[in-house]
């Protein structure tokens, strides 16, 4: 559907390629190309306008907007939905095979991505809201017991010299910066954006290793001793968390429950505390402990010192080998034509 008949496919996309950032454009775009059998161009021209402003798909739910803009909308969102839906399916099809055996993939395949889920989905614990990625039949457990994290006998061993290293680092100035960055979007986090009261020193971030990570041999070392979640053979992510006296981090929800976050207590003065769904954990240094971040959890210190935690991310430890492969096979089938858009479109600049 678009706005007016006469105008071609080309003549939309063209437009497009010129203003990428303009959403209304972009469903009209995207129409165009759906109606002329580009599906391919049509998906990337409205996942690039979605990026740059998600009301794209939910004007569909506006009662104020106009019938036509409702129905672009609501084409497009119906379109996204169908083809992350297919590839994640397709993408477990593979993995399925590569682990020869039928069924597999079957808690998998019940697997709902948010952003691609239309209605309503069913967790199985009130407080369990993950934003991304969410597998209905893992068990729903706020708490881990520290033993289900392979590895966590030699991390907790490792503990002095790890609290070593991190002294050390602080005391050469290694860099920490705000955990939540200025500009994020939330009411719960305008106290806390852009702020030291809840820093970060990062060993790695988003895969990459930071300027840190030379200060830290025998934390690193440590830390090979359990299923770390990686992407490209790296850790994705690694940081002493820093809480400064009197501060509160705010309810909230991680990305998916097929992970655990996991804290080795570096310093942990009295009166420092995590609340995970509807259980209370106390930290006390050395007693690392597991839980899964797709309940809602918040913490405080209430303390007069700075509370410090090494923080790192391992696997589900309910997911099997071939689960843990295929939901990183996944991420990387929608990295991957998420980073192909542009060329598709034959746009300057590939990548997202």
């Amino acid at each position: 559907m678009t706005s007016n008949g006469k105008r071609s496919a080309q003549s939309y996309l063209a437009d497009f390629k010129a203003d990428p950032t303009n959403a209304p454009l972009a469903l009209y775009a995207g129409a165009a190309l759906h109606e002329a059998g580009r599906i391919d161009e049509a998906l990337a021209v409205w996942t690039l306008g979605d990026d740059a402003n998600p009301a794209l798909r939910s004007v569909r739910h506006h009662p104020q907007a106009n019938q036509e803009m409702r129905a672009l909308s609501t084409l497009a969102d119906d379109e996204i939905c169908r083809h992350f839906n297919t590839l994640y399916q397709t993408t477990l099809d593979r993995a399925e095979t590569a682990a020869a055996g039928d069924g597999a993939m079957a808690r998998l395949r019940d697997g709902v991505w948010l952003y691609y889920h239309q209605g309503p989905p069913v967790y199985r614990h009130r407080l369990q809201r993950p934003e991304i990625y969410y597998v209905p039949d893992l068990p729903a457990t706020p708490i881990h017991p520290a033993d289900s994290v392979q590895g966590a006998q030699a991390i907790t061993a490792a503990f002095d010299a790890i609290a070593r290293e991190y002294r050390a680092a602080l005391a050469d100035g290694a860099p920490s910066e705000p955990y939540v960055h200025a500009g994020t979007p939330g009411a719960q986090w305008r106290k806390l954006a852009g702020a030291a009261d809840w820093s970060a020193m990062y060993l790695f971030y988003n895969a990459q290793k930071t300027e840190n990570v030379e200060k830290f041999p025998e934390t690193i070392a440590a830390l090979e001793n359990a299923l770390l979640l990686q992407k490209d053979g790296g850790p994705i992510e690694v940081f002493f968390s820093r809480l400064k006296p009197g501060a509160h981090i705010p309810p909230h929800c991680g990305l998916t429950n097929t992970r655990l976050t996991v804290h080795l207590p570096i310093v942990a003065p009295d009166g420092c505390s995590i609340r995970v769904g509807d259980a209370i954990h106390e930290w006390r240094e050395r007693a690392l402990v597991a839980f899964d971040d797709s309940f809602e959890h918040e913490a405080w210190n209430k303390s007069g010192e700075e509370r410090v935690v090494l923080i790192f991310e391992v696997h589900h430890p309910d997911l099997t080998a071939a689960e843990r492969a295929a939901i990183s096979n996944v991420y990387d089938a929608f990295d991957s034509w998420v980073a192909s858009r542009t060329a598709t479109l034959g746009m300057a600049g590939a990548g997202a």
